[in-house]
């Protein structure tokens, strides 16, 4: 799915029927005003679990983007660094994952995908922690 809002109007919706939303965030202020958009209309279309990941990021940025989710209510669940070996996968068109499995943006992606599948292998919460209905595999992202 390209990015962009649209995925999450009522129009548009065509995230409504997912269970969790991941939205990517970078460390600029435009994607952080991106973000919270994108999770205003998450709310407003019923998704219930709503989730954050951090691209192109340093360690340093770990603690503002922990902030950013928990006052939304929903968890960082990875930060993928800021990493020369994604760059030059990218101007070779190859997968960094292929190209250079030990770096550490690999390393980071491989905890991300760990920690999704726990997240989605849990017991289903709606809106606010409640009781909800959840449907495998119904995953949503938003790269603001």
């Amino acid at each position: 799915m390209e990015a962009g809002l649209e995925h999450l109007t009522w129009a548009g919706g065509t995230l409504r029927h997912v269970d969790l939303l991941l939205v990517v965030l970078q460390p600029t202020r435009k994607v952080l005003l991106t973000a919270e958009r994108t999770h205003r209309l998450a709310l407003e279309l019923g998704i219930p679990d709503v989730c954050y990941v951090a691209s192109r990021a340093g360690e340093g940025d770990r603690e503002r983007f922990e902030a950013f989710a928990a006052e939304r209510g929903g968890v960082l669940l990875g930060l993928i660094p800021d990493d020369d070996a994604v760059r030059r996968a990218d101007r070779t068109a190859a997968c960094v994952i292929d190209s250079a499995p030990d770096a550490a943006s690999v390393r980071a992606i491989r905890q991300l995908a760990d920690a999704l599948e726990a997240r989605m292998a849990a017991p289903p919460a709606g809106p606010g922690g409640a009781p909800g209905e959840r449907h495998p595999g119904s995953v949503g992202v938003s790269h603001a």
